[in-house]
C-alpha cells in the first residue's frame, strides 16, 4: 500500500543506504513538488549524494511526484497561516496524505502533531526501521546498526528514545 513522504525519511533514508525499504515496506511512495524541490534539487544543488538516490528512485518510478489542485494549495497556505512552524512541504505532505487516505512519513514534531491533529496516521524515519525488522528486511543486528548510524551522522534522537528503541529491537 503506498504511502505519502516529507522531505526529512527520504533524506536521512537516502544517507544510511536504506532508502529501497520504503519500497520493499510500501511499493510506492508519493512526494508533493515541493518536497522534490528540497529532497532532490536542493540536495543537488548542494551536492549532497543522497539527492542522487532520491532522484534515481522518482526516475525508477516508485518515488511519484503529485501535484496538489487549487483546492489543495488553498489548504496548504491555510495551514501555514495557522501554524506557521509549519512550511510548504510538510503542509503539502500533510494535504497529499489526507486527500489520498495514506499514512504520512515525516520526522518533524511540529509537523507530526499537525497531522495527527487532523486525523492522519503520522510516522518517522525510525518506523521504518521498526518496520522492516518486523517484516523480516533487516534482522536484529541490521536493524541495531542502520539505528545507530542514523544518530552518528546527526538525526537527533533523544537518548531514552534510542535506549528504548534499540531494547525494543533486541526483543
Amino acid at each position: 500500500m503506498p504511502i505519502v513522504s516529507n522531505a526529512s525519511p527520504l533524506i536521512w533514508l537516502s544517507k544510511i543506504g536504506k532508502l529501497l525499504l520504503l519500497k520493499k515496506l510500501f511499493g510506492e511512495v508519493l512526494i508533493p513538488e515541493e518536497v522534490y524541490k528540497e529532497a532532490v534539487e536542493k540536495g543537488l544543488e548542494e551536492g549532497f549524494s543522497d539527492a542522487f538516490v532520491i532522484k534515481e528512485s522518482v526516475e525508477n518510478g516508485w518515488i511519484k511526484i503529485v501535484k496538489l489542485d487549487e483546492q489543495g494549495e488553498r489548504l496548504c497556505r491555510k495551514i501555514m497561516e495557522h501554524a506557521p512552524e509549519i512550511h510548504l512541504g510538510e503542509a503539502q505532505a500533510i494535504v497529499l496524505a489526507r486527500e489520498n487516505k495514506m499514512l504520512l512519513l515525516i520526522d518533524e514534531s511540529s509537523g507530526r502533531a499537525f497531522a495527527e491533529a487532523m486525523g492522519l496516521k503520522a510516522r518517522g524515519t525510525l518506523y521504518i526501521i521498526v518496520e522492516a525488522l518486523k517484516k523480516g528486511f533487516l534482522d536484529k543486528s541490521n536493524a541495531k546498526e542502520t539505528v545507530l548510524t542514523l544518530a552518528s551522522k546527526g538525526f537527533r534522537i533523544e537518548p531514552e528514545l534510542l535506549a528504548r528503541l534499540l531494547r525494543e529491537i533486541e526483543r
